[in-house]
């Protein structure tokens, strides 16, 4: 039996160059937080916080996003992807809010992750291989209880998964 430390598969190499393409063009977001990324054998998922790509509470993407996204686009369409997932996501109502704000959180996440998609194919994306759930509040990476908490809460995520 031979053990290979470091090597990287079929599957993972595709995965690998996206990652470091991506690292180039990230820059300055990745180091202070507002990107962060994980990669595993198979797929690599991608965590950009609301203000990269939206205005607080809105839905529209924001010239800078747009730009972002537009790079991506590009990046993703070289990589000849299988499949690429987005996801939206919200941080939680209060407990004392007894209004539709879970509804309007989950409105708001689907249509941040629709927006999303829709500038990633209007600028050369594969439009087949893209799946766009939203969560609303359900699925939090922080607290809620802390406005720092919330702010990484309302997040749009990216899954790439390997075209080999």
């Amino acid at each position: 039996m031979t053990l290979l430390i470091g090597c990287v598969d079929r599957t993972e190499q595709p995965l690998l160059q996206v990652q470091k393409d991506l690292e180039q063009l990230f820059g300055t977001a990745l180091l202070n937080g507002d990107i962060r990324m994980q990669r595993t054998r198979d797929h690599l998922t991608i965590v950009m916080t609301e203000r990269l790509l939206f205005d607080a509470g809105g839905h529209e993407v924001k010239p800078e996003g747009i730009h972002l996204l537009k790079q991506m686009g590009v990046l993703f369409k070289a990589a000849a992807l299988k499949e690429i997932r987005v996801a939206g996501h919200a941080d939680k109502a209060s407990v004392n809010d007894h209004s539709d704000e879970y509804f309007k959180r989950l409105a708001l996440s689907k249509a941040r992750a629709t927006q999303t998609v829709h500038v990633l194919q209007e600028n050369g994306a594969a439009s087949q291989s893209f799946i766009t759930e939203w969560y609303g509040d359900i699925r939090p990476i922080a607290s809620n209880e802390t406005e720092e908490g919330r702010r990484m809460n309302r997040r749009v995520e990216f899954v790439l998964y390997s075209g080999n």
